[in-house]
């Protein structure tokens, strides 16, 4: 029989604090015997149920789920499915849901202030009480029991670990608690799964809306509106300094692909693109105005249970209008972030007249990065913050990134993060950046952000991608765990006894990045040759064969190491020829492959299955590294 050993013991002093920005107390007293002895709440007795899961015949959907949910997993730890029905029956009940009879037992929780995913899960008396906010309360109630309580794990969506107690008894339990941050969305492979996402207490996959739409092209449309108002959008001057693909000379030749002829001619003439709107535009203003309005006309009475927002959002890329009025306000507030704040200000003067509880978001992002210098955003106006130009080997505390997103925090009354996770370039290769988001999820939780999105590649080609979905998952729903304690378990959990091994080769990762202080990682390093070495490699390699050998004769587990082990045989690959040359040069072990050529083909054989759609041209990128001067 295996005793489950909740996190709550660990975390007890985080969760017997005041929830400052919901205003609930959050008390617990838990104790869980797998014997039963003194115990008052009884819900199995040598592997016998002894409860009944009530709920009202008028639960919503997630309601009723939670209830499924909560009946087969009991079943699967005692060995005997609980009851299931609307009335109490003998023994003990577990309420589920929202009901009069379970606001009587509950009858001091204020439930608005749970918002949509706060939980309660309480012993009354011989019962059982888990309930919450709607739409999504109760199933995240559940699901904190089944994880906290009785001790489920749910690793991945393919790994479950599911304890054995006969005898499951529990008291003296009081938890009720609102997550910091009422978006948790984590656009990532495992999390496509909706039964896992739910089990992860993660929301973006059922809040409602886009958390990533660039919004200004389809409300102030360039195909609508360009040819005739060249005036609502960006201007250019002929000395703009910015090169590349944002450029004017570039976005110019390629203007007849995204739109109509004329558009050229009226670039050409103007100087202005339909890339990005010109913010300081009477006519844009009043146009993406009434495109708000008539956004809200038709979504608005959907939005019973998502956070009310409409995105008022920039478009991708770095350039931006420089008319002489922009140039002003960007000058005055010492960032570009100054014209899109009065922009959207005054579209939310307008919308709060007919909808006072919408918020009009805007993003943070790029060269609107930096607060402005003296313009506040409107108390309806939510600031999705997007630090995404810094090092993202170094936590926010440690960048001027950081100091950015505090002002935000200050300034704006709401405030949601995006963050960037992956190496998007090459996702499948090494990433050490582990802690500085974990770190980073209690810096947003510690200034008040209210939501968080994290973007990663969305198949499973990431680098430990699993560990990444689970560990971020859990803080993000409770920031204040230890990031080290969850990573351990997820290994242990998910790996077997070749955990450890795999966490040296991430602290390895982490100590070699920060000590490799001209190294930036970004969203898109190009190569891992400025901060992991041959000897890094070597040990690397060392690390994944100690690995394999610890869990020798188990495929399943030897199957999830050699996957994590992909993400060092690409670097091996990619970078042959250096390495070899410095083994070589300098009298070292060379612990890559003999054949470089058969190791690729192996890759390219795709065993894993790797969901990313550049994987062809990745493989390509790496053949045409391995030079006809490698030996074969």
């Amino acid at each position: 029989m295996r005793i489950p050993e909740p996190r709550f013991f660990s975390a007890l002093a985080t969760w017997q604090t005041v929830h400052i920005r919901a205003g609930i107390l959050v008390a617990l007293t838990l104790v869980i015997q797998p014997v039963a002895a003194e115990g008052n709440i009884v819900l199995s007795r040598d592997g016998k149920a002894t409860c009944t899961i009530v709920s009202p015949p008028d639960a919503l959907a997630l309601e009723r789920l939670a209830v499924r949910e909560l009946a087969d997993h009991l079943e699967q730890v005692v060995g005997d499915r609980p009851g299931v029905g609307v009335q109490p029956r003998s023994g003990t009940t577990i309420y589920v849901g929202r009901s009069e009879e379970i606001d009587r037992l509950v009858g001091d929780v204020d439930f608005a202030a749970l918002g949509t995913d706060g939980i309660v899960v309480r012993t009354v008396g011989e019962d059982l009480v888990i309930t919450g906010g709607r739409p999504r309360g109760v199933i995240f109630a559940v699901q904190t029991f089944l994880q906290d309580v009785v001790g489920v794990r749910w690793w991945a969506p393919d790994a479950t670990e599911m304890p054995t107690i006969p005898t499951l008894v529990i008291r003296d339990l009081n938890i009720i608690y609102r997550p910091s941050f009422e978006l948790r969305h984590f656009r990532t492979g495992p999390l496509n799964d909706p039964t896992f996402a739910l089990r992860m207490r993660h929301n973006g996959h059922v809040i409602g809306y886009d958390t990533a739409d660039h919004s200004i092209g389809k409300l102030l449309s360039p195909h609508e509106h360009f040819v005739d108002h060249p005036e609502w959008f960006m201007y250019t001057p002929e000395d703009d300094p910015t090169t590349g693909e944002y450029s004017f000379d570039s976005v110019l030749a390629n203007l007849t692909q995204w739109g109509p002829p004329e558009w050229y001619d009226v670039a050409v003439k103007t100087r202005r693109l339909p890339s990005q709107p010109c913010t300081s535009s009477r006519g844009a203003l009043e146009e993406t105005t009434r495109a708000v309005l008539h956004k809200l006309k038709q979504d608005y009475p959907k939005w019973q249970y998502q956070p009310k927002i409409v995105l008022v959002t920039q478009s991708n890329g770095v350039s931006w209008c420089k008319c002489d009025a922009c140039l002003a306000t960007t000058q005055r507030e010492s960032s570009v972030s100054g014209t899109w704040i009065e922009f959207v200000n005054a579209i939310a003067e307008r919308v709060e007249k007919d909808y006072p509880d919408v918020k009009v978001a805007t993003m943070a992002f790029v060269y609107t990065e930096k607060p402005p210098a003296h313009v506040k955003p409107r108390p309806n106006v939510l600031v999705y913050s997007i630090p995404v130009t810094s090092n993202r080997k170094l936590p926010l505390t440690a960048v001027t990134e950081g100091e950015w997103v505090k002002k935000w925090c200050e300034i704006a009354r709401h405030v949601y993060i995006w963050e960037h996770e992956p190496n998007f370039r090459f996702p499948i290769e090494p990433h050490p950046n582990h802690f500085a988001i974990a770190e980073n999820i209690k810096f947003f939780a510690q200034h008040g952000v209210e939501g968080l999105m994290i973007e990663a590649k969305g198949g499973n080609v990431s680098e430990l991608q699993k560990l990444r979905a689970y560990v971020w998952c859990q803080l993000m729903w409770n920031p204040q765990q230890d990031v080290r304690q969850l990573m351990n378990e997820f290994l242990r959990g998910y790996y077997g006894d070749a955990g450890p091994f795999l966490m040296q080769w991430i602290d390895l990762q982490h100590r070699l990045a920060q000590n490799a202080k001209d190294f930036v990682l970004s969203a898109y390093t190009p190569s891992t040759a400025g901060w992991l070495r041959l000897d890094d490699l070597n040990l690397a390699m060392l690390l994944f064969d100690a690995a394999l050998q610890a869990v020798q004769g188990n495929t399943r587990l030897e199957n999830r190491v050699r996957h994590a082990r992909l993400s060092v045989e690409v670097v091996w690959i990619k970078r042959y020829r250096e390495l070899r040359a410095e083994a070589t040069e300098r009298g070292l072990p060379f612990l890559g492959p003999d054949d470089p050529h058969s190791a690729l083909e192996r890759i390219a054989r795709d065993e894993f299955k790797l969901q990313w759609i550049q994987l062809p041209q990745y493989i390509e990128k790496l053949r045409a590294a391995l030079s006809s001067e490698v030996p074969r």
